[in-house]
């Protein structure tokens, strides 16, 4: 199919769901679908789900609308293009230099259970909290991308040694939250990739990534929390790592990778998000009809009645209202007839 140049947004603009009665709460929907069960219906991932945004932690910076900087002492730039910002690199010049310059922030100074009573909770959807920053992307943050790379191959020591101190402080960042929050899964992200292959080979993330990264999830498991991996890039050959030996519960990943083969050989150990395409659901002269084909053909392919556990959740978006309706409603109601009996 030929598509033509269209604006795809950065940040596309959420349309509230519409009100329906659900034979279960989506919470508890999306919930199988982690767990790897069969759920009733084709779950929407964010629609299901409510956010908390804490109003303390600096991890990455609240504000994305403005120049900001983190904990660390990071640097972020507006970019009014980009519609967010990013950050500068400004903290060190190569990872050696961690032990005498990172100033690990003291998170026992502030009011967590204040921060925690701020959310109004719908119980109707399941909690979660984005962690952002995770170790790759906080190592680059602190000093820039060419000597993050630099650094894995020629620190790899000094690289993991960080990154497990790391890790920590964001245990103990998410067991202060946790203490006042039943979160039922935290959406943490790190990009080991572009679109066309991984930023660093597999022997390089055995050696300095893996590690902090076993060590964070299974501390998140620990509080009956599930973890969802946000990776982008084409990063199939990490996908065992983050299945096998890490254990994530969820990925959320470009469908540049094989989806099909991934939920073929693990989908009964990790759900993963899937969206429809993006040319079609931005292409202002796409028919509901259109989208309404489309939606099926992605539960027909990727549902749980046609792999292992509980077939993708989705990530429902478009960038015109007549599109996304149509879209939403035939994700729910053929999703639902298709899983009927399983």
């Amino acid at each position: 199919m030929a598509y033509k140049e269209i604006h795809i947004p950065t940040i596309p603009k959420p349309w509230p769901l519409p009100r329906r009665e659900y034979p279960i709460s989506p919470r508890e929907n999306l919930m199988r679908a982690l767990r790897h069960e069969k759920p009733v219906w084709m779950p929407n991932l964010y629609g299901s789900s409510q956010a908390f945004q804490s109003a303390i932690a600096r991890d990455s910076p609240i504000e994305r609308d403005r120049d900001a900087e983190d904990w660390f002492g990071v640097r972020y730039k507006y970019s009014a293009a980009q519609g967010s910002n990013t950050p500068q690199g400004n903290v060190l010049k190569d990872i050696t230099e961690w032990e005498e310059n990172i100033k690990w922030h003291d998170l026992s100074q502030y009011d967590w259970a204040a921060d925690a009573a701020r959310l109004s909770r719908d119980e109707s959807l399941a909690l979660f909290m984005r962690m952002s920053n995770g170790p790759f992307e906080r190592l680059h943050m602190l000093e820039g991308f060419e000597q993050a790379l630099v650094d894995l191959i020629t620190e790899p020591e000094a690289v993991h040694a960080f990154l497990m101190r790391l890790v920590d402080f964001k245990i103990e960042l998410f067991n202060r939250i946790r203490d006042h929050l039943a979160l039922d899964y935290i959406w943490a992200a790190d990009d080991y990739g572009t679109m066309r292959a991984p930023f660093f080979s597999t022997a390089l993330f055995e050696k300095t990534i893996l590690e902090p990264t076993v060590r964070f999830v299974t501390a998140v498991h620990a509080r009956g929390t599930k973890f969802i991996a946000h990776c982008c890039g084409k990063i199939d050959v990490f996908i065992p790592y983050l299945v096998e030996e890490i254990g994530v519960d969820g990925l959320e990943i470009q469908s540049l990778n094989d989806i099909p083969g991934i939920l073929e050989k693990y989908g009964d150990r990790v759900t993963v998000e899937y969206g429809p395409d993006p040319r079609l659901v931005y292409d202002p002269d796409t028919t509901a009809a259109q989208v309404r084909a489309h939606a099926r053909d992605i539960v027909d392919r990727l549902g749980a009645q046609a792999v292992p556990g509980s077939g993708v959740a989705l990530s429902v978006g478009s960038g015109f209202e007549h599109l996304f309706y149509p879209m939403e409603e035939e994700f729910y109601e053929y999703s639902k007839a298709r899983y009927a009996g399983l």
